[in-house]
């Protein structure tokens, strides 16, 4: 362990070493920026087991938890993180128009977890409100 300590923190002595940088030496930045969202939207903890085939959607964050300065007045969504099993197929998603006016928005998924053409079909396209 000391040697890890001197070659990763350039001391031997564990009370001069700071427990975040630790963290991030052992775990990676990536790792510790997935556990602090996967905090923040509720997915810590054991998750369910799903069997094979079964259909499942569940929605973890939904965006009344953000702060106002974060949320476009006019447009947003219901729910900003997902779980969905494969067997779903499908999962529709609740584009809000807060306004009521007529209008477009640009949406586009982005790779996560899981990855467009491997996991799923990706969306770029806009969406027009009457």
């Amino acid at each position: 362990m000391k040697d890890f300590l001197q070659k990763t923190m350039k001391t031997d002595d564990i009370k001069q070493v700071k427990l975040e940088d630790l963290k991030k030496e052992i775990n990676g930045e990536n790792m510790i920026k997935r556990i602090q969202y996967r905090k923040q939207v509720g997915l810590s903890g054991k998750r369910p087991l799903i069997a094979k085939g079964e259909i499942m959607k569940k929605e973890h964050a939904h965006a009344e938890g953000l702060d106002d300065r974060d949320k476009n007045p006019d447009y947003g969504f219901r729910c900003l993180h997902y779980s969905v099993s494969e067997a779903s197929k499908k999962l529709a998603v609740c584009i809000l128009n807060k306004s009521g006016k007529a209008g477009s928005i640009r949406v586009t998924t982005i790779d996560a977890e899981a990855k467009a053409g491997e996991d799923y079909d990706a969306f770029d396209g806009v969406v027009s409100f009457n």
